[in-house]
């Protein structure tokens, strides 16, 4: 009975017991990261915004913050925007963009991943000279890659196709370094009760070490989607015909078809920037917890 009455006036006390300063620095540090939030993201809410005004209103000044009359037009207008042997391209510009960049995630995920358990946990002759050799070619810039790369396609055929912007993505550098640090934290032990259990290599691959970095794998999906979807020079190197190109590639002729159309312009940047915000933050959640859990932050 002591000991619960104890407890019950310990507690109260513990409660009353913080300063008024612990409450005036929690208000004034999440006042100041609202503040950087909103300055952060102002931008693209005014570009937003842009979307539904004239260009009238978006070149006059003081500018106004929100439309006087709202135009959804401007987004019809674009949607339906057609070349003179293509109708209604944009629609087939998104769909390029976004099936390139699924197949891109997928092949990324299941070798990155294969690559990175393989020196995570594998021991082979020379696996350490190739790792190091692998995460070296990060330090090459891309242009320098450019013309042979161009040259070597060119005479494969791959001109006009999309096998120059699937194959060299199949593996990237960074996917593998990222999940050969997330394979190093897992504990060993799980693997090895679950060999102890009757699973072979490749199952315990599948079934202890791909559950568990699910962070790591979610965070590469999002690099690796919003590196494809952003690509610009791949497609612009590699594909010619109109109704071929992604949104990036098409877009850059639409501006420059309607370089006064400020209006227009700003809705086909919402076209290319609204998908990966949004896969952003259905999965940033993941995203943070990779940074913690890889071993990238201290190693």
């Amino acid at each position: 009975m002591a000991t619960a009455a104890e407890t019950r006036s310990v507690t109260p006390a513990a409660r009353e017991g913080k300063p008024a300063s612990f409450y005036i620095v929690a208000v004034i540090r999440y006042g100041f990261l609202i503040v950087i939030s909103i300055i952060a993201f102002l931008p693209f809410v005014l570009s937003f915004l842009g979307t539904f005004k004239t260009n009238v209103e978006l070149t006059s000044f003081p500018p106004t913050f929100l439309p006087e009359q709202w135009r959804v037009d401007n987004w019809v207008r674009v949607w339906n925007f057609s070349l003179p042997t293509v109708q209604n391209v944009v629609p087939i510009w998104i769909w390029n963009s976004t099936w390139l960049a699924i197949v891109n995630v997928l092949t990324q995920l299941f070798f990155c991943s294969l690559a990175g358990y393989a020196f995570a946990r594998m021991r082979f002759p020379g696996r350490d000279w190739i790792y190091a050799f692998i995460i070296a070619t990060m330090a090459i810039p891309a242009v320098i890659t450019m013309i042979p790369g161009f040259v070597f396609f060119a005479r494969l055929g791959w001109i006009n196709t999309y096998w120059p912007l699937i194959v060299p993505s199949i593996v990237t550098p960074f996917g593998i370094l990222m999940l050969t640090q997330f394979f190093k934290s897992i504990p060993r032990e799980l693997e090895e009760a679950a060999q102890i259990d009757g699973l072979d290599r490749f199952g315990t691959y599948t079934r202890i070490a791909l559950p568990l970095s699910r962070p790591a794998l979610i965070t590469l999906a999002i690099l690796a989607f919003q590196g494809s979807w952003n690509n610009f020079t791949g497609p612009l190197l590699f594909l010619q015909r109109p109704e071929m190109m992604t949104l990036t590639v098409g877009m850059n002729f639409f501006r420059t078809q309607f370089s006064n159309d400020f209006s227009a312009i700003l809705v086909g940047a919402m076209f290319n920037a609204i998908p990966v915000l949004i896969l952003f933050f259905i999965l940033n959640r993941y995203f943070l917890e990779s940074a913690s859990y890889s071993g990238l932050a201290g190693q």
